[in-house]
């Protein structure tokens, strides 16, 4: 029962941001709100973990390992067991998201739920190390599947989205900041990047919560579960093995696995449509593995823990 309860913080708080978002306390979209959460909010809690982190050692050469042999291996993954080979566009969201989880509205949350701050410092260092690879990999299988090739122009574009996000911005400055200059955050500093980290959690859920369209989990659920099922219990098992050929810290192996079961990523709809592919397809997965991830989530958690 215990695992279980692990959920309930998460049901309570995404249904408080849906009942928002119903009343139109919330209006139209949670797109304001996530802004608010990618620009402010959680590089404040990413600096202020990677800058407590003691830095990149050693040990973390096995964590770059893994984790980019699972960005590698779980298309191919992806592919075989993919329904949709002849259907390019749905194919390519498959590829597409097969790896790319919802570690920042949905990730992050559950981490600080399940392991607190020690968790939250993992998930932080995993992000600074694969925010940048996760991102140009997942759209190069993405574009495999659709085109049958690589489209360099794309690939290049996203590089340059890439050099302005807030996300890797803050994870490049904390180990600037804490390995090259060595510097000690003044206290009003710290207490305002902590008081930042501290909001990360509800808002995230709130603005997840936001987004949700229940209809739409319930009726594509029938063609999509192939596709949920790579991404909350396929991509993390390969995760986990790759971890026992490649070992980390507890704490990191536990986090990281965890992220890994999450649904797919909120952005992953705008890159689909972006990129033509089956943007529809890409927005019914989004849902549905959200819903899934729920009850998938105590699973997980009685396995690591």
């Amino acid at each position: 029962m215990r695992y279980v309860t692990v959920v309930l913080p998460l049901i309570v708080i995404m249904g408080i941001g849906w009942t928002l978002r119903r009343l139109r306390v919330i209006k139209g979209d949670s797109s304001n709100l996530e802004g608010m959460l990618y620009w402010i909010v959680l590089p404040a809690l990413i600096f202020r973990s990677i800058f407590y982190s003691g830095g990149f050692a050693k040990e973390d050469v096995n964590l770059i390992y893994a984790v980019y042999l699972s960005f590698l291996i779980m298309p191919f993954i992806s592919f075989v067991a993919s329904p949709w080979k002849k259907n390019p566009a749905r194919l390519g969201v498959s590829l597409l998201t097969c790896m790319r989880s919802n570690n920042i509205y949905m990730g992050i949350p559950v981490v600080s739920l399940t392991m607190g701050d020690v968790g939250v410092t993992a998930v932080s260092k995993y992000l600074g190390l694969s925010l940048v690879g996760y991102h140009i990999l997942s759209v190069a299988f993405g574009q495999i599947g659709f085109y049958r090739k690589l489209n360099l122009d794309t690939l290049f574009g996203t590089l340059k989205e890439l050099s302005k996000n807030p996300l890797i911005i803050s994870s490049i400055l904390a180990l600037f900041c804490a390995e090259v200059l060595q510097i000690k955050l003044p206290l009003w500093v710290d207490e305002s990047l902590k008081m930042l980290s501290e909001a990360a959690t509800g808002l995230a859920l709130i603005a997840l919560g936001a987004g949700i369209q229940l209809e739409e989990m319930v009726t594509s659920i029938k063609y999509t579960w192939v596709d949920v099922l790579m991404k909350v219990a396929v991509y993390p098992l390969l995760v986990m093995s790759l971890f026992f050929v490649w070992p980390v810290a507890h704490n990191v192996r536990n986090a990281v696995i965890l992220v890994s079961a999450m649904p797919v990523a909120v952005n992953t709809f705008i890159v689909a449509k972006g990129m033509g592919m089956d943007h529809k397809y890409a927005a019914e997965l989004i849902a549905t593995s959200t819903f899934v991830s729920i009850l998938v989530v105590p699973i997980w958690v009685y396995i690591l823990f």
